[in-house]
């Protein structure tokens, strides 16, 4: 038996990793720890206290007392130039305060007549030591600090020190981050010898994948862990509004499941229920402040005198409904988050295994190729970008998603079982029908991602039809598999329709447009011009860099007509996915994807994606939270791009194919290399790209965490500007 020829091994293998490691220690030693080597030499002194702002107020007890935002202000000085400063511990501080002060400072010379207004805010956090020191530069001598807070603040009136000895510190966070970073350049970079790896079913390739899928789904949960927001068992009253928020509504609908009824046990205002348009968000809120003896409440839907969850049942149903008739006590919405994350993040890493073996079974597809889709899966999907707030929303979105890219993933598996043999595997089409199906009752409108059986099934479908019209038999073959395929979507529709009706007298009226939201929605529909900047906004919008920590910003988008505004950071191909930029060339990439027989695949993919985003932009205008619903449905169309290109411009030869059948192991994929040519230079500018877009978008994920309304701890949030102290 002929032996597996392996990858030629080279002095240079380990080049990558010494220059990763050198530059992580240079960027740990001198870049991150500049101003430890710049206050080796310093001499520290105690600042000049020259006074305070008429709107300061110092107490005895070394506090001070916000009066008036626009002149409260703190006056130091010192004998020599000021390049750092070091606020002091105060006895007014409280160990576990989670809080910050914030201000802007203004410098001046000694050859200066006045103030020179900084107007980027600084501080520091009590909860975090290395968010003490701070820097000022520009051989400035006195610094006046004008306080960024509100009327009434009491804040720490710290001894100063100029010029301190800053410590040298390294966190592990952000080794980590550069670890992370570094190992995405080495194992993706083009000339990896992952690319050289076929995909199979070896040990060689299952733990790498394994790790992969691993690192996957433990990012989002990460960051979820690391935010650590607040959760909230009880509605939370929203002053903008004068309602209360209805964060607890998924607990109340598996109280309403376990008890037989379809309302919500939510008080009803006598006075909010007599309304002639209670969907009328500007009336309703003057009525709850007149009428506050009973609350109203928030994104939740209101119809016929009752209160209902328009949101999916089937996260009451799977999760909140057993947990309480388990354990008797009510599921924590954060516990839930983390379970529907890990579950979507494990189905769309199965899902990218699964496009890579469907292309692989044309034309090889890479181990390399394979791990680096995974990983842009995570960052693609938009899961990640989400989970650190905490809502509830995002709860039937991630399930529906969980069961669409599970769905997907066993319709792939029973193409490759062999669907139009004569005895096919129906199994896996009843199981990913049933997943596809359930998302109806998680998150309606992804089920239009059902479509993209059509293009997966075409070769299938049409090899049914003929065995039907050749006999009884094929007939009987064909009748059982659109059987196998149809049946489960009634088994899960017939219920949700019979919901429905029982809630809102229709068989199709999931409830939304009852919903107590921000604006009217029963009333007000977009108007068709609006849509391209939809387009534009959650696809191109460039994001709002800045060279200030947290370096990342939210963008405002202009609209011509009203529309309920959200936070917003910066388009899909902008931000969470840049490496997806490989879909504009799909005219240059057909030849390859035909050859891989992917056309279909990214056609439907793409044509589900823009009937999701069209739902999610008529009803809600512009959110990055929403793109959760359709971002996934436009990664299966970058993945399967990039399979065809991997397999295109590989180097696999018809010897390194016989050997693997031959050895059913992971077979060197440059056998016989081919000379290095145009085609070689494209991938590896191509797989170049990706793997910088990929680096791109995790950075982005990771800074755009610490952006204003993300709800980072604050000792975390201080801690990590720290570290562009030098900045």
């Amino acid at each position: 038996m002929r032996g597996i020829r392996m990858p030629r091994t080279t002095g240079t293998s380990a080049v990558p990793a010494f220059i990763a490691i050198l530059v992580i220690a240079l960027l740990e030693l001198f870049v991150f720890n500049l101003p430890f080597w710049q206050t080796v030499g310093s001499r520290p002194e105690q600042a000049h206290d020259d006074g305070v702002g008429s709107g300061l107020t110092v107490e005895s007890d070394g506090s001070a007392v916000v009066t008036d935002p626009d002149n409260a202000w703190r006056d130091l000085s010192a004998d020599q130039s000021i390049e750092y400063l070091y606020m002091g511990h105060s006895d007014t501080e409280h160990p576990r305060q989670d809080d910050a002060v914030r201000w802007r400072i203004s410098t001046a010379k000694n050859t200066d007549g006045g103030w020179y207004n900084a107007n980027a805010d600084v501080g520091y956090s009590p909860s975090s030591e290395a968010s003490r020191y701070s820097r000022v530069g520009g051989r400035a001598t006195r610094v006046r600090i004008r306080y960024q807070m509100d009327k009434g603040a009491v804040i720490p009136y710290n001894t100063v020190t100029v010029n301190p000895h800053v410590p040298m510190r390294f966190s592990p966070l952000r080794l980590a981050l550069e670890i992370i970073v570094a190992l995405l350049v080495i194992l993706f970079r083009p000339s990896s010898r992952l690319y050289r790896i076929r995909l199979a079913r070896t040990r060689a390739c299952l733990v790498p994948l394994a790790l992969c899928a691993a690192f996957a789904c433990l990012v989002p949960l990460g960051l979820f862990a690391m935010a650590a927001p607040q959760d909230n068992p009880e509605p939370v009253y929203w002053d903008f509004y004068a309602t209360w928020q209805a964060t607890d509504q998924y607990q109340r609908l598996a109280d309403a499941i376990l008890h037989g009824r379809a309302w919500l046990d939510y008080p009803v205002n006598d006075a909010f229920a007599a309304m002639a348009n209670p969907y009328d968000t500007r009336s309703r809120t003057q009525l709850a402040l007149n009428h506050p003896d009973v609350p109203i409440y928030f994104d939740v839907a209101f119809h016929g005198g009752r209160y209902y969850s328009y949101f999916g049942v089937l996260p009451a149903l799977l999760l909140f409904a057993p947990f309480k008739a388990v354990t008797g006590m009510p599921l924590p919405t954060n516990a839930s988050i983390a379970v529907v994350a890990l579950l979507a993040s494990a189905a769309c890493t199965l899902l990218a295994v699964q496009i890579a073996r469907l292309i692989g079974r044309r034309r090889p597809v890479s181990l390399g190729a394979t791990m680096l889709a995974i990983i842009a899966f995570m960052l693609g999907n938009g899961i990640a970008m989400l989970i650190q707030l905490g809502l509830f929303y995002q709860i039937p979105q991630e399930l529906a998603v969980a069961c669409a890219a599970g769905g997907l993933a066993a319709w792939i598996q029973a193409k490759l079982r062999g669907l139009d043999s004569g005895d096919p595997d129906k199994r896996f089409l009843a199981l990913g029908s049933l997943l596809m199906a359930l998302t109806i009752a998680s998150r309606p409108h992804v089920v239009v991602a059902s479509l993209i059986a059509i293009p997966l099934f075409a070769d299938e479908i049409r090899g049914l039809w003929c065995d039907g019209l050749d006999g009884r038999r094929g007939l009987l073959r064909e009748t059982a598999v659109w059987a196998c395929a149809l049946i489960p979507y009634a088994i899960v529709f017939l219920p949700q329709f019979a919901y429905n009706m029982a809630r809102f007298g229709s068989p199709m009226d999931f409830g939304a447009t009852y919903n107590l939201t921000g604006y009217d929605m029963t009333h007000f529909h977009a108007p068709l011009t609006q849509y391209p900047a939809f387009f534009f906004h959650y696809l191109l919008q460039p994001p709002n860099l800045t060279a200030h920590f947290p370096f990342v910003g939210q963008d405002g988008i202009p609209l011509t007509t009203w529309r309920s505004e959200h936070p917003h950071f910066g388009g899909w191909f902008m931000t969470d996915a840049p490496f997806a930029f490989i879909l504009f060339a799909l005219a240059v990439w057909r030849p390859l994807m035909a050859r891989a027989k992917a056309t279909g695949l990214v056609a439907g993919a793409l044509v589900c994606a823009g009937l999701a985003f069209l739902v999610d932009a008529r009803i809600t205008g512009v959110d990055y939270r929403y793109e959760i619903d359709f971002a996934w449905m436009i990664m299966i169309a970058v993945v399967a791009v990039l399979y065809a290109l991997d397999a295109g411009f590989g180097a696999v030869t018809v010897n390194d194919v016989a050997e693997e059948k031959e050895t059913g192991a992971c077979a060197n994929m440059t056998g016989h290399a081919l000379p290095f040519d145009a085609r070689s230079a494209l991938r590896r500018l191509v797989f170049g790209w990706f793997t910088t877009g990929v680096v791109a978008a995790f950075l982005f994920l990771f800074f755009k965490q610490f952006a204003p309304g993300m709800n980072m701890p604050v000792r975390i949030w201080w801690d990590v500007a720290s570290w562009f102290l030098f900045m």
